[in-house]
């Protein structure tokens, strides 16, 4: 009997040897037969599995995001408000190696996704995907009377969309100064000042 072949398998081993070679050496060392070698696949196999090494990319990247709002998913529909953006943002946070190791992914993909419009369209729909997310926990935290009179939620909104993006950066840059015990103390912080 012929073996049957699992090809979202082989995709996501696919993407995880991706992975592997962008945390260790960036694009640079991406190579569709860098790629493939270290996947255990020939060369002309990927191409089964991905026309080119853009729409690779784009799968590479896209999983950072699957995984940090899986992640969310599975813990969101118990909180609410304040409560429910905290999680949001810490789902997001460099707090643990496998966020730190996202982290390197997505950065590495910044300055590529502002060149190549599938890597950028697919960075703004989630942008915008958490920033809706965000707008709704601050509309309940309203609602539920944390939130001080004073507060523009997009003015929030804008700070923690700029503080995680620049956490993720520093985690990679200065490790020393985004252990998980400082990232929760500014996080909290942070939502300290906006309640009532």
């Amino acid at each position: 009997m012929p073996k049957i072949v699992d090809h979202d398998e082989r995709r996501e081993l696919i993407v995880d040897a991706t992975w592997r070679l962008i945390e260790r050496g960036g694009f640079e060392g991406a190579t569709m037969r860098e790629i493939a070698a270290e996947a255990g696949f020939a060369h002309g196999a990927l191409q089964r599995y991905f026309p080119n090494k853009e729409s690779l990319l784009a799968a590479a990247f896209v999983r950072a995001h699957t995984r940090t709002n899986a992640r969310a998913s599975d813990e969101l529909p118990a909180l609410r408000g304040l409560a429910s953006l905290r999680e949001l943002c810490l789902e997001i946070m460099p707090i643990d190696r496998e966020r730190v190791q996202e982290s390197r992914v997505v950065v590495a993909f910044w300055d590529r996704a502002v060149q190549d419009e599938e890597l950028w369209n697919a960075h703004r729909t989630n942008a915008l995907h958490w920033r809706a997310q965000m707008e709704q926990f601050l509309r309940e935290a309203r609602e539920d009377g944390e939130l001080a009179a004073s507060v523009d939620d997009q003015v929030v909104i804008d700070q923690l969309t700029a503080m995680n993006a620049g956490l993720q950066i520093m985690c990679l840059l200065m490790p020393d100064t985004t252990t998980r015990e400082r990232l929760l103390a500014q996080l909290d912080a942070f939502l300290d000042g906006l309640r009532a």
